[in-house]
């Protein structure tokens, strides 16, 4: 049967909010921004900027960084490395959003990709954390006034048992069976629901 890794990695990650306190080994966390700094973007722009906060005391404050409405992510405390993304628009992004495109987000949804994928594939957990309170991170990381914060995505080993590496390409490399809810993944993270196949592809033309 035909086999993927990478279609295995995908189907492997979760969103996990639970942290071995264990630090990242300097290659592994090399290695993940190495594959944020080799993501597409338009125009080559690269407009990603990432800070990678190792700092406890950094942390706790991210942790409080959240919106009047939104508990704090006290999870953010126990994840050896936070990456904070921003974004810093070129001149044709900044003329494309007179035309109502935000192609730096859509860039920043692609190296943010390449950072949770290359972590899951060597065995760490991450969380993409998108609402935030940005003005307040920007203050205390002194961020620049023309970056914008796009989200946070905690980096770290699991707390729950997470399945051997072959024994992932072994059991996720395929798409039968189909991922189903509750499809435990890295750290034991069960899958969440998924619309159908039916629901979401449609070939040639959309049947009304």
């Amino acid at each position: 049967m035909e086999r993927s890794d990478v279609f295995a990695i995908i189907r492997y990650r979760r969103s996990v909010r639970e942290y071995d306190p264990r630090p990242i080994e300097d290659w592994k966390l090399d290695l993940i921004l190495e594959s944020a700094r080799l993501a597409p973007s338009s125009t080559n722009s690269q407009p990603w900027r990432i800070i990678v906060v190792k700092d406890a005391a950094l942390k706790t404050t991210l942790s409080d960084a959240t919106p009047a409405s939104i508990n704090r992510h006290p999870w953010f405390e126990k994840a050896p490395v936070i990456l904070v993304l921003c974004t810093v628009k070129s001149g044709t992004q900044k003329f494309a959003q007179f035309l109502g495109k935000n192609y730096q987000l859509v860039d920043m949804g692609i190296v943010g990709e390449h950072i949770v994928l290359t972590a899951a594939e060597l065995g760490l957990g991450t969380c993409w954390v998108g609402w935030v309170h940005k003005s307040h991170i920007k203050k205390v990381l002194s961020i620049p006034t023309n970056w914008e914060v796009a989200c946070i995505i905690p980096v770290g080993y699991p707390k729950g048992e997470s399945i051997p590496r072959e024994k992932v390409y072994e059991k996720f490399s395929t798409v039968a069976p189909r991922q189903l809810e509750g499809e435990a993944g890295i750290g034991n993270t069960p899958a969440n629901k998924r619309r159908s196949i039916d629901e979401i592809i449609f070939h040639e033309k959309v049947k009304k």
